[in-house]
């Protein structure tokens, strides 16, 4: 194997952190992860905040709806048991802010103006790339223009035909995040014929050698970028890959 297998970390290093926190970001940061990908949604009040679900309810000490709750009331939630609270996006892009790439996800419709210009603001265009289920979010963010302008990425997440060319035209996409199911070999072929950087996410359920297991046919497939909640795994295992090429 020529090159190495970058590092990515799901939601920070959400396997050894509360998931989307500074703790999380941190740990993936110091773990040597290449990218560490967030979630981003809109709180009452119109701030960008990092959390994946629409409530706070499985995160957190507390309930409720992140659309019906203010900054100053999510900021006093404390996650995962731990004193970690939840993080503005402005917060997280200083974390990573030389230190890291960023896969910022848009979990709702109308973020993605807001993402780009906060994005714009750190100083992280270059730095950053977007990412939605929501195509309508990915048009716009390209349609923000901008120097540089903030890359995007496409989500494959079913098995089958995969015309990447078509993608590419459509949403003017850079990253393609895989999952592993979808993952065949003339999808991956067809990604980086177009010139697509390619990352594959793994289920953090899995045992390290499941996950090896996977990490292994995904490398021979051609992925560039590796991804779970334990960005730990995925260092030891480009080491060990890349040290019996």
């Amino acid at each position: 194997m020529n090159q190495k297998i970058l590092v990515g970390a799901h939601r920070g290093a959400m396997c050894h952190a509360p998931e989307n926190t500074l703790a999380a970001f941190e740990t993936a940061i110091e773990m040597g992860t290449y990218r560490v990908e967030l979630d981003v949604r809109r709180c009452r009040g119109g701030d960008l905040v990092v959390i994946h679900d629409a409530t706070v309810d499985r995160t957190s000490d507390g309930t409720g709806r992140v659309a019906d709750l203010t900054l100053d009331e999510l900021k006093r939630l404390r996650l995962g048991g731990t004193d970690e609270a939840v993080p503005t996006l402005r917060e997280a892009l200083h974390c990573a802010r030389g230190r890291c790439e960023l896969l910022v996800e848009i979990k709702e419709a109308g973020l993605a103006e807001a993402v780009v210009a906060e994005i714009a603001g750190a100083g992280m265009s270059e730095h950053c790339t977007a990412s939605s289920f929501l195509e309508c979010e990915l048009l716009r963010v390209r349609e923000c223009g901008g120097d540089p302008r903030v890359p995007t990425a496409f989500f494959l997440t079913e098995p089958g035909p995969f015309d990447a060319e078509a993608v590419v035209a459509r949403l003017g996409v850079s990253l393609l995040v895989v999952w592993p199911r979808a993952a065949s070999p003339e999808a991956i072929a067809a990604a980086k014929r177009c010139g697509l950087h390619v990352r594959c996410g793994f289920r953090d359920d899995l045992t390290y050698e499941e996950t090896f297991s996977l990490f292994r046919r995904m490398a021979a497939l051609g992925v560039d970028e590796m991804a779970c909640g334990r960005p730990d795994w995925i260092r030891r295992m480009a080491d060990e890959q890349h040290g019996a090429s």
